[in-house]
């Protein structure tokens, strides 16, 4: 992106990438990013819960993860080390917490 001067969303386009699809699945990513090690206890706390996880589970389980490193995810994100995604509030809430909020 940097190389071509190419928007967020001009490569999404070219390379036939929902925007949803990056909402969906960025927390996975940026906490593999910004700390490893917690990515891994994540996905395995997951699989001993579950047995067989889901990608969504996942997900959800690294957003909440992620809560914990909301600074630290603004400031990778303009030093342009993760996506320039720059979700709500809301966003790493637990999907239970959304629906009574």
């Amino acid at each position: 992106m940097k190389e071509n001067r190419c928007s967020l969303t001009e490569a999404m386009r070219l390379f036939g990438v929902p925007r949803n699809t990056l909402r969906d699945f960025i927390g996975i990513c940026e906490l593999r990013i910004i700390d490893e090690e917690k990515y891994d206890r994540v996905v395995q706390s997951v699989k001993e819960n579950t047995g067989k996880p889901s990608v969504v589970v996942i997900e959800s389980k690294c957003r909440e993860a992620l809560s914990d490193y909301r600074a630290q995810a603004i400031r990778l994100k303009s030093e342009e080390k993760l996506l320039p995604f720059f979700p709500k509030e809301d966003f790493y809430l637990p999907k239970q917490l959304k629906q009574i909020t």
